[in-house]
């Protein structure tokens, strides 16, 4: 079990980081915009679209860790406003129900990159289908986040009020 929630963290880090790399590449994509518009005196067309999906890839990989440190601002408010008796079971319910979410998201997600799959970016020539399938993959990789955040969650470091 050790080897599982240590692999699990590992794949939350890996998630994160990847998160992290997307932000930098989508920055330095938007700053190519701007310099080559009001430097260049015309612009990378294709520079507005690349950034616009590795913002949507990072959000999606950016979920896993969001569930890992429950970060997510409705969990922080039903663990705070929920009185201590039942806060249990409401924290099982919104575990249980956010599992069906990310399935039911995996699913649809699927179903639409596999719609837009012949239809092409423009700009860019590929597949509409790499920037949907940003839905299942970051769905299916918030999993392991959703896991250990419910059953192994983050000590709560914020201050004493």
């Amino acid at each position: 079990m050790r080897r599982l929630v240590h692999a699990g963290e590992r794949f939350v880090s890996l998630t994160h980081n990847i998160a992290a790399a997307l932000l930098a590449v989508s920055a330095i994509l938007v700053f190519l915009q701007v310099v080559s518009r009001f430097g260049g005196g015309h612009s990378l067309a294709w520079t507005e679209i690349l950034a616009r999906g590795t913002v949507i890839w990072m959000v999606f990989m950016a979920a896993c860790a969001g569930f890992r440190l429950n970060a997510m601002i409705p969990l922080e408010f039903i663990r705070d406003v929920v009185p201590a008796p039942i806060k249990s079971l409401v924290l099982w319910t919104v575990f249980v129900l956010t599992l069906v979410f990310l399935f039911v998201m995996s699913w649809y997600g699927i179903q639409m990159a596999m719609r837009v799959a012949n239809q092409k970016i423009a700009m860019l020539g590929v597949s509409m289908a790499w920037f949907y399938s940003a839905i299942p993959v970051g769905c299916i990789c918030a999993l392991p986040g959703v896991l250990l955040g419910h059953f192994r969650p983050v000590a709560d470091e914020r201050l004493p009020e």
